[in-house]
């Protein structure tokens, strides 16, 4: 490996571990945290709230545009951080990790309904985690590159606040996890709000079932086995330099080879069995 190359693997590592700072408890999650935030980008200069319509998927979904002294107005101010600055939680800290009622999580900002019970599970990263939402037109997904390598990034496909971000660590049938902030989202449970309830049971039925795009699908093959492939190599290149495994500091590289190597295969398998 080039003298180039080496600096690159531990910068990229030790940014990965910035991230595992914020505190998850699980393997899988601590290579894949929310992260940093950085300054939010320049207001709106809307002077009005305004209501139209965009069709996107199976559905058509009202868009809701504030000013964001408008949002400011509306939102507690962890809400506003989290929403409208792209801001990250504390782990841990949301009251929704414990939800197991049936019922639906929507937006804290505008109301738009997000997700239910049924497509939750306990990721152990301290945020709660869904691996689908209500359907594909409930969120909205763009790329981040905040901590240099790309991460998709989810807000509600509604306002535009910022939820959280989407990785491919979860289980099946998507094989995605939506690691969400709690404070972005509201619970309604079925029994307290059957219209809702009533609404998101409709909007499924007449919606195909969420599975990730191809678009979705082939960047993260790419981009994971291209990590574990630079993982292994610096483990390969170790092992030449030194003859051997003189302490467990030297089979560290391991580690994030496997893991990526393993996202990457199972991200490939689903690919070719749909």
């Amino acid at each position: 490996m080039s003298l180039i190359m080496k600096p690159v693997l531990w910068l990229t590592l030790w940014l990965w571990c910035c991230g595992a700072v914020l505190g998850p408890s699980s393997f899988s999650s601590s290579w894949m945290v929310q992260g940093f935030s950085l300054p939010p980008p320049p207001p709106s200069t809307s002077r009005s709230s305004k209501r139209h319509s965009m069709r996107l998927s199976d559905a058509v979904v009202p868009v809701v545009e504030k000013t964001e002294e408008e949002w400011k107005e509306l939102l507690t101010p962890e809400q506003f951080y989290v929403l409208r600055q792209e801001g990250t939680e504390a782990p841990n800290s949301s009251a929704l990790n414990f939800v197991k009622e049936d019922g639906s999580f929507t937006c804290a900002a505008c109301g738009a309904p997000l997700f239910t019970t049924s497509t939750k599970f306990d990721s152990g990263t301290g945020w709660p985690s869904f691996y689908a939402p209500i359907d594909g037109s409930a969120i909205r997904l763009s790329t981040d590159f905040k901590l240099i390598l790309p991460r998709t990034e989810c807000s509600c496909n509604a306002c535009g606040g910022h939820l959280g971000h989407v990785f491919d660590d979860g289980p099946d049938p998507t094989g995605q996890r939506f690691c969400m902030n709690g404070i972005a989202m509201e619970f309604s449970s079925d029994e307290d709000s059957p219209e809702l309830a009533a609404l998101v049971s409709e909007r499924q039925q007449q919606a195909a079932a969420y599975r990730p795009s191809l678009g979705q699908v082939l960047p993260s093959i790419a981009i994971n086995g291209v990590m574990g492939g630079l993982f292994f190599n610096a483990f390969l290149t170790k092992l030449q330099v030194t003859g051997g495994i003189s302490s467990p500091l030297d089979a560290f590289p391991l580690l994030p080879a496997i893991y990526f190597g393993v996202v990457a295969a199972k991200g490939f398998d689903r690919m070719i069995s749909e």
